[in-house]
């Protein structure tokens, strides 16, 4: 969907939108090596990782991805905004899930390090 004229005439540089809603999820799900991500309402599609689970949100002018890690000890959740006008990329966003996956990961190897610890 390309901007209004008026509003390309106020940006700089102002580039087309390269992604919908799906195919932006879609290509961040690509880049994590997981399926595409599945329609779960009107407005929402999901996906999950081994450790992450992954739920878009339509939002006006982007999207809100929510990471919820829900094999944790204490569910958390991060949320990440993305904004079409900034045009931004999947990678970027594959790289953030990827940090939040990671983190989960050694907090989880640390806590079970410290339960043995506190019993021996």
């Amino acid at each position: 969907m390309p901007l209004p004229s008026w509003l390309q005439s106020h940006l700089h540089d102002a580039q087309p939108l390269r992604y919908t809603f799906e195919s932006f999820a879609d290509e961040v799900a690509r880049l994590l090596g997981i399926p595409p991500t599945m329609r779960t309402g009107e407005f929402e599609r999901s996906s999950e990782t081994d450790h992450v689970w992954l739920l878009w949100k339509h939002d006006v002018g982007g999207a809100v991805l929510l990471l919820n890690r829900p094999h944790g000890e204490l569910r958390e959740c991060l949320v990440i905004k993305v904004q079409w006008h900034h045009s931004p990329d999947p990678a970027d966003i594959a790289a953030m899930v990827r940090a939040y996956e990671r983190r989960g990961r050694v907090q989880s190897l640390r806590s079970l390090l410290a339960r043995v610890l506190r019993r021996g």
